[in-house]
């Protein structure tokens, strides 16, 4: 009986019931991978005991030209300091060394070996210990803490794909460099942790080189530091601040105090994975804004759905209306209607559940994403979650079918209503289920114009350097030789055309930095120190990155034969700083700095364009390029031909260059922009999701309209009127919901939008133009939609007469 009503249902209305599950079958999938998502992310680092008590020390050094460096490591000194606080139970820490790693005649430059202290375990274990099903080889490692002796180290399977390509590590010996041998050991990172340390051996004063200096040294980053205070207490700045106070030292002749200089701050263990810009982070990590679109992405898509399904449920139950008053004449119950639909309902989740598995089988071959999501989790976990998603989804549908008997069905039908208005509330039931999806799919929408524009600002403006044809890495230990370097730029000219080498210690997005005080004579002030930032160079660098040459095209680049002189290239923004209102101003005069607490003198050669050292800012960071002969830290090859970048990078991996680290510059900016890459590609997918839905809702309700005011248009035809006085009329009885959804989604999206741009130093103000643009060009969509709609179903209508 309720079986074949459910059939009845699809009968009816089979494109309308179609669509209804389906739909709500990509709400459901949308609502179970984001919840998985979350309870992912709520799970990381939660397998360590006292995990809420855990943190991180982090430091930023102030710079005194404004700009800062930060770092997940601390300076040596600091934990003598941490063991002396009476809040804080247990102190951990671990150095990371990058040494050369010797295996079966095979040597891998500048390899991440991370030290770490004998008690880290106690506090961190980021491995698997029980239960390691997914570890095929037999370690003798405990199952219940970790211990380290001495000249052994512990990797992980990816570590051994990676460098070792061994069959069975566990046993053989590797050479670290001159830092000794060691005895391989293995176990699996723990699926709950976002630790990235592949390779672990115990820390001991020898490994480090300058260990003794170190230990003095607060004025760099050394090691990273985990913490665990006392049960409910946390490490206040205060705390932290008053640490530096008293132990750092002041730096001879420094313009700032300690205090000034280094600012100390600590986080939980459980939130290190998010990404906070840390150039030397020692965890995978996530970039929370991407984390809350996808959150987003999910929440609005489920919404976006289960609205759809209102809409579309409305509409099968608008045709089988005369059944309900059939069965309500011969005596049918509300209790009786009730179980009915309770039934209908149960019957469109069981094939709704049927259709989200067919998805996730699909899905999870083709992503990897998704995939990895799944198979790592719990089964009790993934058992919860797709519980839990298909309950939302069942009350959802459930209170749809209660929502239209309530409404629709159950109220006495009163002897005076309009002709052309037969079904009043089901008509308000459209113009607010209408309403809520527009203005849900008009803030979606609104966003992603929003955020597209301002990505694509990002991402294409210019950055003051070429960043096409352009190949960097930074110099083995092999290239550090000047006449290995000779012979590199030898072989490339011969083989691909490419002149020279260019060598800086930088490379786009490198967040070290390095800056000096600088004056010179003419200055107001001549006591007032102006820092800058500093980049070391050698000749070939401006032309290398394709650096608009301002001035001084004349004088040839070379660094200076005495040693009290300095030959340097300035950037514009650094002649404004100074105070210098021209070019030849500029060259013309002799600029003083301290070097080694002796005075030395610049003299400037070139001035050239403006550059950004990392991301857009409003400003150009101010520059003093210093020409050097040196090597440094960096290469950069301005390529012919970008077909020869293979035989290229083969070149540079005989010089020990690591393949992973030889990138072109536009590369680099794909990294670097990956986080807003992956926002905006998910924006693009809820938006074509969103406009999917709302196109079919569009449709649907159009088509339901147009029966409702069917009578009106017959007697406005009657008496002379036209498909125009139709479609006025039409788009009267249905602007209010959409002029409301108007407003509702400006109002909305601006806010949303003002907040993402927030981050950003440099906002493109078409952001905002071009958000409102696309929002109004969507909903006049709409009303096109619906209009001819409107047509469709006149021309129908007219043939069957």
């Amino acid at each position: 009986m309720l079986t074949s009503e459910f059939i009845n249902d699809i009968k009816l209305s089979p494109l309308a019931s179609i669509l209804a599950i389906t739909i709500t079958a990509l709400g459901m999938l949308s609502a179970f991978l984001v919840l998985l998502i979350y309870l992912t992310d709520k799970s990381i680092e939660r397998h360590n005991n006292d995990y809420s008590d855990i943190y991180r020390i982090e430091t930023q050094f102030n710079l005194p030209n404004g700009d800062y460096v930060k770092s997940a490591q601390v300076p040596l000194p600091l934990l003598i300091a941490l063991q002396n606080e009476k809040n804080i139970k247990n102190t951990a820490y671990a150095l990371r060394l990058s040494s050369n790693l010797q295996v079966n005649d095979l040597t891998h430059a500048k390899v991440d070996i991370y030290a770490v202290s004998p008690n880290f375990f106690n506090i961190i274990n980021p491995y698997q210990l029980n239960n390691d099903n997914n570890n095929p080889y037999k370690s003798n490692l405990s199952q219940h803490r970790l211990n380290l002796t001495r000249n052994e180290i512990i990797i992980t399977p990816e570590f051994n794909q990676q460098y070792l390509h061994l069959d069975n590590p566990i046993g053989h010996v590797i050479t670290l460099g001159s830092k000794g041998q060691f005895v391989i050991n293995m176990i699996n990172l723990h699926t709950g942790s976002r630790f990235n340390t592949k390779a672990v051996i115990a820390f001991s004063p020898e490994l480090i080189d300058g260990y003794h200096d170190k230990r003095h040294d607060w004025y760099d980053m050394h090691a990273y530091v985990f913490i665990t205070m006392a049960a409910g207490e946390k490490p206040s700045h205060e705390q932290l601040d008053a640490l530096v106070t008293h132990y750092a030292p002041q730096l001879p002749g420094a313009p700032f105090s300690p205090e000034e200089f280094i600012q100390l701050s600590a986080r939980n263990i459980t939130d290190i994975h998010y990404d906070n810009g840390l150039p030397d982070e020692i965890s995978t990590v996530i970039a929370k804004p991407y984390l809350y679109t996808l959150y987003a992405a999910g929440v609005f898509i489920f919404i976006t759905t289960i609205i759809n399904f209102f809409n579309i449920n409305n509409v099968i139950n608008n045709n089988k209306k005369n059944s309900f008053q059939i069965k309500k004449s011969i005596g049918a119950s509300r209790y009786q209607l009730l179980t009915e639909s309770f039934s209908i309902a149960m019957l469109q989740t069981f094939f709704v559940l049927l259709l989200t598995i067919l998805f996730l089988i699909i899905l999870i071959p083709l992503s990897l994403d998704i995939r990895d999501l799944i198979l790592t989790q719990d089964t009790g976990i993934l058992l919860i979650s797709f519980l839990l998603t298909l309950i939302a989804v069942y009350t959802a549908i459930l209170f749809a079918h209660f929502i239209y008997l309530y409404v629709a069905v159950f109220p006495e039908q009163s002897g005076h209503h309009n002709i052309y208005n037969e079904q009043p509330i089901s008509r308000y039931i459209h113009r607010v289920t209408l309403c809520i999806q527009t203005a849900i799919s008009g803030i979606i929408i609104y966003l992603w114009a929003g955020m597209l524009t301002q990505n694509s600002f990002m991402q294409h403006h210019d950055f003051g350097y070429e960043k096409e044809n352009i190949l960097t890495f930074p110099l083995s230990d092999e290239l550090i030789n000047l006449s290995s370097l000779i012979n590199l730029q030898d072989e490339l000219k011969n083989t691909s055309n490419i002149e020279f080498v260019s060598l800086s210690s930088w490379q786009p997005f490198d967040m070290s930095r390095s800056n000096t005080s600088i004056y010179h004579l003419n200055q107001q002030e001549k006591d007032k120190l102006v820092t800058v930032s500093t980049l070391n160079v050698n000749k070939h660098f401006p032309d290398t990155w394709g650096m608009k040459v301002l001035a001084g095209q004349e004088n040839v680049l070379i660094s200076s034969e005495d040693n009290n002189v300095i030959h340097a290239i300035v950037t514009q923004s650094f002649m404004t700083l100074m105070g210098l209102s021209s070019y030849d101003e500029t060259l013309n005069s002799i600029f003083y700095i301290k070097s080694n607490n002796a005075e030395r003198k610049v003299r400037i050669l070139r001035a050239v364009n403006d550059f950004y050292l990392a991301d857009r800012d409003k400003n150009a960071t101010p520059l003093l390029i210093y020409i050097e002969d040196k090597t440094q830290r960096y290469g950069a090859l301005k390529l012919q031909d970008m077909q020869d970048i293979g035989a290229i990078k083969k070149t540079l991996e005989r010089y020990r260059v690591t393949p992973t680290q030889i990138q072109t510059v536009s590369n680099l900016h794909k990294e670097y922009f990956n986080n807003s890459r992956l926002i905006q590609q998910t924006a693009n997918s809820v938006t074509l999701v969103s406009i999917l839905l709302i196109l079919i809702s569009t449709i649907i309700i159009s088509i339901s309209e147009t029966k409702r005011i069917g009578k009106t248009l017959k007697i406005m035809e009657s008496i002379g009127g036209s498909i125009y006085t139709h479609i006025i009329f039409f788009i009267q009885q249905n602007i209010a919901p959409i002029v409301i959804a108007v407003i509702i989604s400006f109002s909305v999206g601006f806010f949303l939008l003002h907040r993402w741009l927030v981050q950003y130093n440099a906002v493109n103000s078409l952001s905002y133009v071009n958000a409102a643009g696309t929002l109004l060009t969507f909903m006049i969509s709409i009303i096109v939609i619906m209009t001819i709609t409107l047509i469709l179903n006149n021309n129908i209508h007219n043939k069957k007469k």
